[in-house]
């Protein structure tokens, strides 16, 4: 599955996500993340298709971060800022998911 999107609509899914996060987080540290603690643990070849691999995947990043933000700073993140991280792991870490589970289970 692709998704294509415009360079103001990238903008205004990096201004949706809270400051706090943006901070805290920035594309290497979810980056190392996800290929030290995610991708370690997970066997891609066991999902049914690309898709549900990088969907899980990005549900995976997203409630990690939420989970460590929230040890971190005790504030909660509502559903709207949740879809919108959903939204900022697929753009960004799509087609990175994507090789790697192509080359894992060529």
């Amino acid at each position: 599955m692709k998704i294509i999107i415009t360079e103001r609509q990238e903008d205004l899914l990096n201004e949706n996500i809270p400051i706090a996060f943006r901070r805290r987080y920035d594309y290497n540290v979810i980056k190392s993340h996800l290929e030290f603690s995610i991708l370690e643990n997970n066997n891609a070849c066991e999902y049914d298709s690309v898709g549900n691999f990088i969907s899980d995947i990005c549900n995976m990043m997203v409630e990690d971060l939420i989970d460590d933000f929230y040890q971190s700073t005790n504030e909660d993140v509502d559903n709207k800022t949740k879809d919108d991280l959903y939204y900022f792991m697929v753009y960004n870490f799509g087609y990175y998911l994507r090789n790697f589970y192509d080359k894992q289970c060529a």
